[in-house]
């Protein structure tokens, strides 16, 4: 596989480890003058970046999940499935569900009130960790305000394993979907 999402470090590392299970997207400057974020594929890879990362916009008790990143390499370990796409709902019920993603409050105010004509999306994902990290060179052709990247490098995944169990990866899916407002069954 070689398609990519961009996603700050400290959220590939929240997914990874099975502490979020969603991404709120508008998309970047380049997808804001096309109309916004289009979601290109149900699979792809996390390619962690520093970019607009801050501890300003995260929860306090995970600042500690921001690293510094190594210059002229990019890890990539983690390959994910979208389960649901949907219209984030308002800030109220964002909040809400507070305890399914580490940003904070500031955060959200900033997503939605970002190009405000956009929607903004809840993506839903059950997160894969790569039996082996592959690190790549970071590369002139990745850099800029987009949400995708297609890799120069194809990563294995056939081997990858679910962060967090069937059953556990639908109990937190269902209880974020239930305080979102959604049903299983419009998702």
């Amino acid at each position: 596989m070689n398609l990519a999402l961009k996603e700050w470090e400290s959220v590939v590392t929240a997914l990874g480890s099975g502490l979020q299970i969603c991404l709120f997207r508008k998309g970047g400057i380049i997808e804001a003058e096309r109309g916004g974020f289009r979601l290109r594929n149900h699979e792809f890879l996390l390619f962690p970046t520093y970019e607009h990362e801050h501890l300003l916009l995260l929860k306090d008790e995970y600042t500690r999940l921001m690293k510094p990143g190594c210059a002229g390499e990019v890890n990539i370990s983690i390959v994910c499935t979208v389960t649901d796409v949907f219209t984030a709902p308002s800030f109220e019920r964002l909040r809400l569900a507070g305890d399914s993603y580490i940003w904070n409050d500031t955060f959200l105010k900033k997503r939605l009130e970002y190009k405000p004509e956009l929607p903004l999306y809840c993506i839903l994902l059950r997160a894969h960790r790569l039996p082996v990290l592959s690190s790549i060179p970071d590369r002139p052709s990745y850099a800029g305000c987009k949400s995708w990247v297609h890799l120069t490098e194809e990563i294995a995944v056939d081997d990858a394993v679910p962060v967090l169990t069937e059953d556990r990866f639908a109990e937190k899916r269902e209880a974020l979907l239930s305080t979102l407002g959604r049903n299983l069954s419009d998702s």
